[in-house]
C-alpha cells in the first residue's frame, strides 16, 4: 500500500475520508469498495490515525488499488496520542475533504469536536457505528447529553438493524441512516481459504476472536462439555481461535471440566489463518454477552459455515437465521448452546442446509453494501436506493 501526502488541488474530484484509528483489513475492503463505486465522481481517502492500537495486532496493510491512504500518526500507536494533538491533526489534513466519514467512536471528544468544527464550516461529517442501544447498561441523562453532542454529525451510516435504531433513539432522523457498515470483501475472505476438501466428520466447532470476557467463553465450554458428554465418542472438537488475557483461566477451566483432550487452544492468526480455519470449520461459535457486531460472522457467510450465536451478537440480525442458517442461543445457558451444538452436527444433510442457507447472506455481508451507502451519500441522484432498501428489508424479514 502506498501512502500520499494528501493535498487538494483547485478543479480535481471531491474528496471523501474514510477514518479509522488503525486499518484492519476489513477496513481496507470498505475503503477499495467505496473507491472503485466513486471512481471518476470522487476521490477516496483510506486515512488510520496510528500504526497500531492496544486493542487489536492488525497485520501489515496489504497491497491496493482504488483508494489512497495516509497515516496520520506513523510509527505510533493510538493510545499515545492525545486528544488535542489527534483534533488538531484531523483538522489541519481533513480540512478540504468535502466528507469525512468516522470508524472512531462517534462519542469521542476529539472527534465531536471535528464534527462541530465541520458542521460550522460547512462540511460533511458522518458517524459509522456497530453501537447498540443494548450493549451495556445506558444512563439516561448521559444518553441525552450524548444525543446533543452528536447534532454535529449530519448524517450516520450503521451496521443494521438495532444500530440503526439507536442512533435514532440519539436524535437522528431515519432518513440520515445508511447500513452497511460492518461488512468485508467476501471475495478476498474466499481467496484466501485453502482449497481442499474437508470430511463433514472431521470438522470442529470453531470460535474465533479475543479470548476476554465479554466473549463468554467459560459459557461456550460448559455448553461444549455437555454436548460431548452427549454425543460420546461422536463429538466434534471445539477450536478456539485467538489470544488474550484469559487464556491461562480458560486452559485450566477446560481441565476441571475434563475437555481439555477434546479443545484446542490454537493462538493468534492473521486475517488468512482466521479464513483457512473458518473453512474447516462445523459451525461458527459466537455466544458473546457483549457483541456490536461480530465481523467473524459475516467470514463465516462468506464461506458457507453456519453460526451459533448469542442474540447480543449484532451481525445476527442480519446474517443468523436460527433453525435456517445457523442458531441463536441465549448467552448463559450452556444448555442452550449444547443443543445447538448437537442439532448442527446432527447429520451431513442437514449441515449441508444450513451451509447453503448461511451463504445466501453473502449480498448483506459484502463491502459492496458499504460501497451503496457511500455513493448515496455522495452523489444521491445516482445512489442505489434500491439496494438500500433491500438491505433493510432482509434484516427484518430473513
Amino acid at each position: 500500500m502506498e501512502e500520499v501526502e494528501f493535498e487538494v488541488v483547485a478543479g480535481t474530484l471531491p474528496t471523501v475520508a474514510i477514518l479509522f484509528t488503525h486499518f484492519a483489513p476489513y477496513h481496507i475492503d470498505r475503503i477499495e469498495a467505496a473507491a472503485a463505486r466513486l471512481k471518476g465522481r470522487a476521490r477516496v481517502l483510506g486515512v488510520e490515525c496510528a500504526s497500531g492500537e492496544d486493542t487489536y495486532s492488525w497485520e501489515p496493510k496489504r497491497e491496493t488499488c482504488e483508494a489512497d491512504y495516509l497515516t496520520l500518526f506513523p510509527g505510533r500507536k493510538y493510545e499515545d496520542i492525545g486528544r488535542l494533538e489527534r483534533l488538531i491533526a484531523y483538522a489541519e489534513k481533513l480540512r478540504h475533504c468535502e466528507w469525512v466519514l468516522s470508524g472512531i467512536p462517534w462519542s469521542d471528544v476529539d472527534i465531536v469536536a471535528l464534527s462541530w468544527r465541520r458542521r460550522a464550516k460547512g462540511r460533511k461529517m458522518v458517524a459509522m457505528s456497530c453501537s447498540k442501544f443494548d450493549d451495556k447498561p445506558r444512563n439516561l441523562v448521559r444518553e441525552q447529553v450524548k444525543s446533543k453532542l452528536l447534532q454535529g454529525y449530519s448524517s450516520a451510516i450503521v451496521a443494521g438493524p438495532r444500530q440503526r435504531d439507536y442512533l435514532m433513539f440519539l436524535g437522528f432522523d431515519e432518513a440520515d441512516i445508511l447500513p452497511g457498515y460492518n461488512t468485508l470483501s467476501v471475495e478476498r475472505v474466499r481467496q484466501q481459504a485453502p482449497f481442499e476438501p474437508v470430511a463433514w466428520a472431521d470438522r470442529p466447532f470453531t470460535y474465533v476472536g479475543r479470548l476476554v470476557g465479554k466473549k463468554n467463553l467459560p459459557t461456550l465450554l460448559e455448553g461444549y462439555r455437555r454436548y460431548a458428554a452427549a454425543a460420546g465418542k461422536g463429538a466434534r472438537r471445539l477450536m478456539l481461535v485467538g489470544d488474550g488475557p484469559l487464556r491461562g483461566e480458560l486452559e485450566t477451566l477446560a481441565e476441571t471440566l475434563g475437555i481439555a483432550n477434546c479443545v484446542t487452544f490454537a493462538g493468534a492468526t492473521d486475517s488468512a489463518g482466521v479464513s483457512a480455519q473458518l473453512s474447516r470449520a462445523l459451525a461458527l461459535c459466537l455466544v458473546s454477552t457483549e457483541e456490536q457486531w461480530g465481523n467473524v460472522v459475516n467470514e463465516a457467510v462468506a464461506l458457507g459455515i453456519p453460526s451459533i450465536t448469542s442474540p447480543n451478537v449484532g451481525a445476527g440480525d442480519a446474517l443468523v437465521r436460527s433453525g435456517v442458517s445457523g442458531h441463536v442461543v441465549e448467552p448463559a445457558s450452556p444448555e442452550s448452546i449444547a443443543r445447538a451444538m448437537a442439532a448442527t452436527a446432527s447429520s451431513e444433510a442437514n449441515w449441508v442446509e444450513l451451509s447453503r442457507a448461511a451463504s445466501e447472506h453473502t449480498w448483506l455481508a459484502d463491502a459492496a453494501r458499504f460501497a451503496d451507502a457511500v455513493e448515496m451519500l455522495v452523489d444521491p441522484e445516482n445512489g442505489p436506493a434500491a439496494d438500500i432498501e433491500r438491505f433493510w428489508q432482509e434484516c427484518e424479514v430473513g
